[in-house]
């Protein structure tokens, strides 16, 4: 394990288009990405700033024997910040975290893992977070026989498709005080029975 360099921001480009790989949807066999060269620019200068902000901890784990050239194996990114929202208990947050498919199996994620461990007993912090995509289901098993458990469920939606359900909901729901509201049925006079010629003169 290392901290990231600027000279790492190809590696850290690759991994990320790996991570997103992992995270984006399945459309007609193939995953949907965003290759194009302002996404890819968009993302070096966010790498670049993280890698410069001395509240944000890059760090890569590589491997290689000793004295050979070193391999990148995967990333993740250690935060410190609160535990969530409602509770002021602070802790080390770790994301992005990517170990390359055709390194898997190496001990990488472990190895992520322990630094984030590693920085948090450095600081004085006594708790982790990990950010897990939903669709990762090797990630949240591998996570959970390490000891994390759920903190919350956070889902996200964009607005617009909100504001259309909402405006679905609500006309569901006019629709069915309109079927339910009970018809009002005049009353009739004793005797007559409903239809009778008589009913009006009576």
């Amino acid at each position: 394990m290392r901290p990231v360099t600027p000279d790492d921001l190809p590696t850290l480009l690759e991994l990320g288009d790996e991570l997103r790989d992992q995270i984006l949807p399945v459309e007609g066999g193939a995953r949907v990405r965003s290759g194009t060269m302002a996404a890819r620019a968009a993302l070096a200068q966010r790498y670049s700033e993280a890698i410069a902000d001395p509240d944000r901890h890059l760090v890569l784990a590589v491997g290689g024997k000793e004295g050979e050239r070193e391999e990148p194996l995967g990333m993740a990114l250690l935060v410190i910040a609160s535990a969530n929202a409602l509770l002021d208990i602070p802790a080390v947050h770790l994301s992005h975290a990517v170990v390359s498919d055709r390194h898997r199996r190496r001990g990488a994620g472990k190895a992520l893992v322990t630094a984030a461990a590693s920085f948090a007993e450095e600081h004085g912090i006594e708790q982790l977070v990990v950010s897990v995509h939903p669709g990762s289901r090797d990630a949240a098993r591998f996570f959970a026989r390490l000891g994390f458990v759920p903190l919350a469920v956070r889902r996200t939606a964009p607005v617009a498709v909100v504001r259309r359900r909402l405006a679905l909901g609500e006309r569901t729901a006019e629709h069915l005080v309109r079927r339910r509201r009970k018809p009002q049925v005049r009353p009739l006079g004793l005797g007559v029975p409903l239809g009778s010629a008589d009913a009006g003169n009576s």
